[in-house]
This record gives structure tokens, sequence and C-alpha cells, in this order.
């Protein structure tokens, strides 16, 4: 594994062959990071991408879509999420101010995957036809790392299948 500033081009990403990319969380409003937005759309259907928190919000942006700062933002454990594909029910840790929004996302690219049941914000995306995917929420922490395993599990698929 590799990690790389912020400010990191996508020639110096794509120059190692990375098997995938994955857009961390981070602080900040998503809307004044342009330069990792236009990053990000250089390596869309190049590699595949999976976005987590403020990642998510970036992927979102590159493919299109618009983000909004919350009125009370999400923050703590206990957060109920839906997986719309199966209708399971993750209990997640969340820290974030800004959402995206689902209206603005094109439909022929993305598809909403995960949704709040406290707001009904979107807390995950799937491409289509790209190999991504992003998740608003923080994998990593407080329910528990492993709750969300099968998360990392879906990256490594996409990986696999990009790699043939």
């Amino acid at each position: 594994m590799i990690t790389y500033p912020s400010q990191t081009s996508a020639k110096d990403i794509l120059s190692i062959n990375p098997d995938g990319v994955l857009l961390s969380p981070g602080p900040g409003d998503p809307a004044l990071l342009e330069y990792n937005v236009r990053v990000v759309k250089e390596l869309i259907g190049k590699v595949p991408i999976m976005g987590i928190c403020l990642g998510h919000q970036v992927l979102a942006r590159a493919f299109g879509g618009k983000t909004y700062k919350l009125k009370f933002g999400h923050r703590g454990a206990n957060h109920p999420v839906r997986e719309v594909a199966t209708g399971r029910v993750h209990i997640t840790a969340q820290n974030h101010g800004y959402a995206v929004d689902a209206d603005s996302l094109p439909n022929a690219a993305l598809e909403v995957s995960h949704v709040s049941l406290n707001d009904g914000t979107v807390e995950g995306l799937a491409g289509r036809s790209e190999p991504v995917l992003t998740i608003q929420y923080h994998s990593e922490a407080s329910p528990g790392p492993h709750d969300n395993e099968y998360l990392f599990d879906r990256f490594l698929e996409l990986v696999r299948e990009a790699k043939g």
C-alpha cells in the first residue's frame, strides 16, 4: 500500500499501476476540493476506486453530483444505514457535516447503494458501469471494524474483476 498526499496528480498515481485507489476520510467542504475532483475524474475508468466519507463526497462530485451542508452534521455511533440491495441495516459511526444530493446524481453512472434511516441522506454509491463504490460513514470505527468488512470484500472483487 502506498499513501499519497491530497495534491498528488492522477498521472503520478497511475504511474505505479495500482490495483485500486482508496479515497480516505478527511475534514472539510467537498465543494472546495476541485483539484481532488479533477484528479478523481482522471482516475475513473482506469482503476477501481473506493471512497470513504469525504472520499465518497469527492467521488460523487467527480461524477457530476453535488454536495450540501447538513443543518446538523452526523456525529457519533449508532447511525442506522440501510443497504438498498439487501434491505440489511448496518449500525454505523459517522462524523461529517456534508452530504451528497441524491437528485443531482447522474442515474446512468451511479446508483444509491446505502441510505440513512435517520434522515434519508445518501450513505453509499455504486458505479453502474465503472468499478467504484463509496460509503459516507466510517467503516473502520465503532461499532466495530468487522461490522463492515463486506465493503472491503466488495472492493477487492472489483479489483479482481478489473485485473481480469
